[in-house]
């Protein structure tokens, strides 16, 4: 089994690293656009942008909650393939997007801005889901520990993915109870890290 890293696969992860930090950065671009007017205060500015702010500051969270996620699955990763690639171009993609559906969420949440902007974060999930399950599914691309890890990144995946089709669904009655629903990712990715934990102990635990 494989424990060295190949350098292909840090250039992966760096090319990864690098369009997420640029997506990050888009984000900020929608902010830098705010004029204020003569006499305006900090308050005033804060008040009559706070859909701006608010969605620059949900977005980047959201972004680098995502990130944090992808470095934990490409941390064992030693070896990639097309089909491997291929899956993390589509999710670099998703990442990309995301500034865009943020942009249009600044002024209102309705006329399916707000549920657009859920769906991007569906699909990045999902993609997440994929990834975890293929690296599970090909243990010889990792340095062969990680089993354990790939089965409690599905786990989140898997309730990260139910609470935000929750807010889809949600979302499509009204708009702005579906965003605020995308509070149940908190609580969905804490019990999400602590089955795994508690299925460990049992596991562990010696019988008699």
């Amino acid at each position: 089994m494989t424990t060295e890293r190949e350098e292909t696969v840090d250039r992966v992860i760096a090319f990864s690293d690098g369009v997420v930090a640029i997506a990050l950065t888009l984000l900020i671009l929608p902010l830098t656009e705010i004029e204020p007017g003569e006499g305006a205060t900090l308050r005033n500015v804060a008040v009559d942008n706070s859909g701006a702010l608010f969605a620059f500051a949900l977005s980047f969270a959201v972004i680098a909650n995502y990130w944090t996620i992808h470095k934990d699955i490409f941390r064992p990763l030693r070896r990639h393939n097309p089909r491997l690639v291929l899956l993390n171009m589509l999710w670099l993609a998703a990442i990309v997007f995301l500034p865009f559906p943020t942009s249009l969420i600044e002024n209102g949440l309705d006329g399916g801005f707000g549920t657009l902007y859920i769906s991007t974060l569906l699909v990045v999930s999902v993609l997440n889901l994929i990834l975890a399950n293929y690296l599970a599914r090909h243990p010889e691309l990792t340095d062969g520990q990680a089993t354990a890890d790939s089965r409690q990144h599905l786990v989140a995946s898997l309730f990260t993915v139910g609470a935000l089709v929750v807010a889809l669904v949600i979302s499509l009655f009204s708009p702005s109870a579906g965003v605020w629903a995308l509070l149940l990712l908190f609580p969905a990715q804490i019990i999400a890290g602590r089955l795994p934990r508690r299925a460990s102990t049992t596991t562990d635990a010696p019988a008699g």
